[in-house]
């Protein structure tokens, strides 16, 4: 349960909508978004799920071209009252040190499907960001190995431009040039095992 804080009452007791204001003087140690006045709060991802989303991060870190900047679990505004958390975000202000990120300078989201965010990530998410006109979509299954698949904005919806299968990488030219490895990333998110020689 979210802790009170100065000016906003508990979670519990709130009564009515909550306003942008109020959701941004939540504790910032879980989870939350905003969606029409109401609260989305999810389970802690489990550390494998982290780490992927670690991996992603730098491989696109690793070729994301000037002008862009790729971060990890910001706030995210798609309109008046609606502020979710992506996995990964990919905007078009790098450097900017605001605490909600608007939709107009973000050119993709990645959402990595957990069990408890399945619903989320297939269903409600893809919409919203498509009507906050958010260029590109990217889902990352953790199936074993990952699979994917990417999506573009045409006519107020996302279409599918790329699939990457199991065992097959990702290959994207927008918004910027992409050759992924999921299996390899997610090779990576396994801790060593202790050699039992040693």
């Amino acid at each position: 349960m979210a802790q009170p804080t100065s000016g906003t009452a508990d979670t519990l007791d709130h009564e009515g909508p909550w306003s942008e204001e109020e959701f941004l003087d939540l504790p910032e140690d879980r989870r939350i978004e905003l969606l029409d006045g109401g609260l989305l709060v999810s389970p802690s991802a489990r550390r494998r799920h982290q780490r992927l989303s670690s991996r992603v991060w730098n491989a696109l870190d690793a070729v994301i071209p000037q002008g862009h900047e790729v971060l990890e679990a910001i706030n995210v505004r798609i309109g008046p009252d609606r502020i979710l958390i992506p996995d990964v975000v990919v905007t078009t202000d790098p450097g900017a040190d605001d605490v909600v990120a608007d939709a107009s300078v973000v050119a993709m989201v990645v959402e990595i499907v957990s069990p408890g965010s399945t619903v989320a990530d297939r269903a409600i998410k893809p919409p919203l960001y498509a009507a906050a006109g958010i260029p590109h979509y990217l889902r990352i299954e953790q199936a074993d190995p990952p699979t994917a698949i990417a999506y573009r904005l045409h006519d107020g919806h996302y279409v599918e431009v790329a699939r990457a299968g199991r065992w097959e990488r990702l290959r994207l030219a927008e918004p910027f040039p992409i050759d992924v490895d999921l299996a390899e990333l997610a090779a990576r998110t396994r801790p060593d095992e202790p050699d039992p020689a040693e």
